[in-house]
């Protein structure tokens, strides 16, 4: 399955901001970025030119990112997370970032808490071989292009 462009690029750009958000650039961080662009079907030299550019790109703001499909949304905390404990620690500014993106997906901060601790007792989760969230969303899903078009709403 193939998710729309603007859900993809909402999704990454999500994981970008969160990336940026302890100013640093660590090379898991930045592997972990390239594997998930390629799982969302984004050329490699556009994802290595958008984390290149991170610290210094002033038109990606920290504005949250918000999906209504509610899987799309579990997907995304899931990867995030992935990403921010990638280095063995979770940012104060990045865990400030994840609540205001999940207060604004009409998610609480004990859904997010039980969500990280939930991910902290993961010890394989860092492994570059687990497949991502949605990644398996992607690969158990119908496409949203083969839905009947009635009653249709959008992803992002």
């Amino acid at each position: 399955m193939k998710l729309p462009l603007i859900i993809r690029s909402h999704y990454y750009k999500g994981l970008l901001v969160l990336m940026r958000r302890d100013r640093s650039i660590d090379t898991r961080e930045r592997d972990l970025m390239l594997q998930i662009g390629e799982v969302l079907d984004f050329d490699r030299r556009f994802c290595e030119a958008a984390i290149d550019d991170l610290l210094s790109n002033a038109n990606i703001t920290r504005d949250p990112v918000i999906f209504c499909d509610e899987n799309i949304k579990e997907c995304f905390f899931r990867d995030a997370l992935r990403l921010a404990l990638v280095d063995g620690n979770l940012h104060k500014m990045e865990l400030r970032w994840l609540r205001k993106v999940a207060y604004s997906n009409g998610r609480t901060d004990q859904w997010l808490d039980s969500l990280i601790q939930e991910f902290q007792g993961k010890k394989n989760a860092q492994d570059g071989k687990v497949p991502f969230e949605i990644q398996r969303h992607l690969e158990s899903a119908v496409s949203y292009q083969s839905q009947p078009t009635e009653g249709f709403r959008s992803y992002v």
